[in-house]
């Protein structure tokens, strides 16, 4: 019988408080937090992140037309499997 051979290898694991990043990362990293901090607030993108009353009935529409769509596929599938056809 053949024997499995397995290799060793050692890993060394270091914890710090602090992930250690470049401090160029870390100024890139608190800029763009802050710019998204302020686009947040702005009046101006609460207003577009509400919903249009064309957008509210286009979103309806498309919910409307996939269960539809969804009623129609399950009664052929409903069928399909109720009334199999057997050849010969």
């Amino acid at each position: 019988p053949a024997r499995a051979v397995r290799w060793a290898r050692c890993v060394r694991v270091t914890a710090s408080a602090k992930p250690q990043m470049p401090q160029r990362v870390e100024k890139v990293a608190a800029g763009v937090t802050a710019a998204a901090g302020a686009m947040l607030a702005s009046p101006l993108y609460a207003e577009a992140a509400s919903l249009s009353p064309s957008l509210k009935n286009l979103i309806g529409s498309v919910i409307a037309g996939a269960t539809v769509f969804g009623g129609i596929f399950g009664a052929v599938y409903f069928v399909s499997n109720f009334d199999p056809v057997s050849r010969k």
